[in-house]
């Protein structure tokens, strides 16, 4: 799993001007503001929030198809920056950022749209919410923190529980789904509060 770690410095730093693509030139040249990952990033979340108009408007299949869309762009643009050897900081802290936000937001929706349970919504998002809170406190010590394996294992084990939920909601209500999605929240909120406590305690 590519967690879109970087290292102290960006990718196209490391590389000589003139042995540059023009997309590293674009990135270093407007400081990684402007790369392929981040625009994926962007248009990734663009599709979560269109997905979550389509919840909102009670269309659940349109909805949890887009959804699907938006999160597998997400997976993508770590792969991108690594091939464009366009990783750095700032994208780091950019696809994190859009991950908790495209969470956030969906978690609103779902309560809105009465999807599920409140307190299962809950669970799989209380870790989700806190750890940013927590990186932004160790970025103020100078504390250096990276995306863990747990911490994304439990957020794409939470958008499959989301969008599980989301379909058995469409199927009208109790399936055999229903406990398969359960279990993966079960997991979710598991591995979520163990990413916290790496992020709390610095371990990885």
């Amino acid at each position: 799993m590519d967690l879109h770690r970087a290292s102290k410095n960006a990718d196209w730093e490391t590389i000589e001007p003139s042995q540059r693509t023009w997309v590293q030139n674009v990135a270093a040249a407007t400081k990684g503001f402007v790369t392929p990952p981040n625009i994926l990033t962007i248009i990734g979340l663009g599709i979560v929030v269109w997905g979550l108009v389509a919840l909102l408007a009670h269309s659940f299949w349109l909805g949890a198809i887009l959804l699907v869309i938006g999160r597998l762009l997400d997976i993508a643009d770590g792969l991108l920056a690594q091939a464009t050897k366009t990783k750095s900081p700032l994208g780091e802290l950019f696809d994190a950022a859009a991950d908790k936000i495209g969470t956030f937001l969906t978690i609103l929706v779902l309560l809105f749209a009465d999807v599920t349970y409140w307190w299962l919504i809950a669970a799989l998002i209380v870790p989700q919410l806190i750890i940013p809170f927590v990186v932004l406190y160790k970025k103020r010590k100078h504390i250096k923190t990276h995306p863990t394996r747990q911490g994304k294992l439990s957020m794409a084990f939470a958008w499959v529980s989301i969008v599980g939920l989301i379909v058995v909601k469409a199927l009208g209500g109790f399936t055999p789904l229903a406990v398969v999605i359960d279990a993966l929240s079960g997991v979710s909120i598991v591995l979520g509060f163990y990413a916290l406590w790496q992020y709390a305690t610095g371990r990885d």
